[in-house]
């Protein structure tokens, strides 16, 4: 970000007393602009409706100079700052107050990686492949993401399982670079994100929501188009295409296929240069049971062999499937996270279904597993002659889904 040498092409105007030269909405700085205020101190970055908010760089009138994040015109989020006598200090700020050091977030980052390992009994070792801390994205006033935290290791798959519009796909596209970081920080192979990094984005694979396929090519050109891009000379783009169902199909023209055989061309896609980060949005959305089977089936393929995966979905199916643990998010939020086998003990309860005959119809009986009281009635109804059918019933990821949030999973 430069330091006020020039000033940008865009509208000037008065404003609170000082100098504005930048983007306007409704006459009031919006977009990039800087600032000089009064007293001296100038501001260079991002606003929203009149006020600093995103990333920016303050000089004071005295000196000393912020680099980092803004909310309403105040500190808030991670940055850097220079005393006058060239002191600096890093670390979380909110409102204006520096809140956590550098030293004590690296501490907090080093506890919740070892909790990470223990909820998932994987025994990770090592830096996480993907790393997230209090992440956040703004749609205008509406916020998507709200400073949400996780890890992701090698050979791990996480599942973000949440109904639509709850922040999965804006998620990934802020960690991929399809949309700006505008809270929190972030690092995918030790590299912060949201920089143009040749190196990261060679190690990475992404399946899009967009098909953004080249039509007028086969899926052999597509493959080895996409492949030449990281300098892989010799791809296996066939062995690729066989993976998920179309090596068949691997010299027709993109623009034959239907949108499930370019949802599978999308994640062979993902897999040519053979990434450490696997960001997967919906997968198997708009594929029939079998194909998805072996979609997911090579995503395991992935893992075992060592990339770190999230893998967002609202399948429940897949979720408890594929996933070494589970995060629920729902509107911005992460509200649990951890292995599927642990969710369900802490929020889930044993009990078995018992359908009998009843006249004419069929009626049902649910009977916690716990408990004197429910074993006597179980042996009462197995010992019915109208008994039909007994099964236990195991707490779902959706039922705890919709406990925890009061919403389904396709809402």
């Amino acid at each position: 970000m430069a330091e006020y040498e020039k000033t940008p092409a865009q509208q000037s105007i008065s404003w609170k007393g000082g100098k504005y030269a930048g983007e306007l909405k409704n006459s009031k700085p919006h977009g990039q602009g800087r600032f000089i205020m009064p007293d001296g101190t100038k501001y260079d970055g991002e606003w929203e409706e009149g006020m600093p908010q995103g990333k920016g760089l303050i000089i004071y009138a005295s000196g000393a100079k912020y680099k980092g994040e803004f909310v309403k015109g105040k500190r808030n989020g991670y940055g850097s700052f220079m005393k006058p006598d060239g002191k600096i200090i890093k670390g979380l700020w909110e409102t204006g107050k520096l809140v956590k050091p550098l030293d004590e977030l690296q501490q907090g980052r080093e506890y919740k990686k070892s909790s990470a390992d223990s909820a998932s009994g994987k025994g990770r070792r090592g830096e996480p492949a993907i790393y997230v801390n209090n992440l956040s994205h703004w749609y205008g006033k509406l916020q998507a993401v709200k400073d949400i935290n996780f890890e992701v290791y090698p050979g791990e798959i996480l599942g973000f399982l949440g109904p639509n519009g709850a922040g999965k796909s804006t998620t990934i596209k802020v960690l991929t670079g399809q949309l700006p970081l505008k809270g929190g920080s972030a690092q995918i192979l030790g590299h912060d994100i949201g920089r143009d990094d040749p190196e990261m984005q060679a190690q990475i694979g992404v399946t899009f929501e967009e098909k953004n396929l080249y039509l007028e090519m086969t899926a052999l050109e597509n493959l080895n188009f996409f492949a030449s891009l990281f300098g892989i000379r010799n791809p296996e783009s066939l062995e690729a295409l066989k993976r998920v169902g179309l090596a068949d199909r691997a010299r027709d023209r993109v623009s034959h296929y239907s949108k499930g055989m370019r949802q599978r061309l999308m994640v062979a896609r993902a897999f040519i240069n053979k990434p450490s980060v696997l960001f997967l949005d919906e997968p198997t959305d708009g594929l029939d049971p079998v194909t998805a089977s072996a979609i997911r089936k090579t995503i395991k393929e992935e893992a075992e062999r060592g990339a770190a995966v999230l893998l967002t979905t609202h399948n429940m199916f897949e979720a408890d499937e594929l996933s070494d643990r589970v995060a629920f998010i729902n509107e911005g939020e992460i509200v649990a996270l951890d292995t599927a086998e642990n969710l369900k003990l802490k929020y889930g309860k044993r009990s078995v279904l018992v359908r009998l005959r009843d006249g004419g119809s069929v009626k049902e009986e649910e009977l916690p597993l716990d408990g004197e009281k429910s074993s006597a009635r179980l042996s009462e109804l197995a010992a019915s002659p109208d008994l039909m059918t007994i099964h236990t019933e195991e707490a779902t990821l959706e039922k705890i889904f919709i406990r925890l949030t009061g919403r389904g999973l396709a809402g």
